[in-house]
């Protein structure tokens, strides 16, 4: 029997991320031969990355500015999640837009793009696991530096 191979090319440009594309599809199990109404991908390649680039933005503002990037994000489960959430309300857009329902005579309605209300909940709970990670860790992260800063209501015993 011979051996069959496919060659694996590594994209360089994320060996540094803290989550990849490819692990975003893996996540959401975004593969031709799971999706098999598609029979492809569901989200190309340039809708992820505007995913990771808005889940990034919308972490940066939250609790306090940070400065992540997709290199240096404190957590690669919060990361997906986000990344996850923001491509289902996406698609839940398209789903919604594009929603028609089909019926011919006694035959069952066939729907077209009708899981719109399935995406968004989804994309809402995943949304607000991300939100809670994040906030947390931006807690914590602000807790380990409690110990070096004197807080205004601590100074007014001295300056009484």
């Amino acid at each position: 029997m011979p051996i069959q191979a496919t060659p694996v090319v590594v994209n360089a440009s994320y060996s540094n991320w803290v989550v990849t594309p490819d692990e975003i599809r893996m996540f959401m199990r975004d593969y031709p031969n799971m999706n098999i109404l598609l029979a492809d991908r569901e989200f190309s390649d340039e809708e992820i990355l505007r995913a990771f680039k808005m889940t990034i933005s919308q972490a940066n503002i939250i609790a306090r500015p940070t400065e992540y990037t997709e290199t240096n994000f404190p957590n690669a489960y919060t990361l997906q999640l986000g990344v996850a959430a923001y491509l289902l309300r996406t698609e839940s857009f398209r789903q919604l837009r594009n929603q028609a329902q089909f019926q011919d005579g006694n035959i069952q309605p066939v729907g077209i793009d009708v899981k719109q209300g399935e995406y968004l909940q989804q994309s809402a709970q995943l949304n607000a696991e991300f939100m809670q990670n994040i906030t947390t860790i931006k807690v914590t992260e602000n807790m380990s530096t409690f110990g070096m800063f004197r807080s205004p209501v601590a100074q007014t015993a001295y300056i009484r």
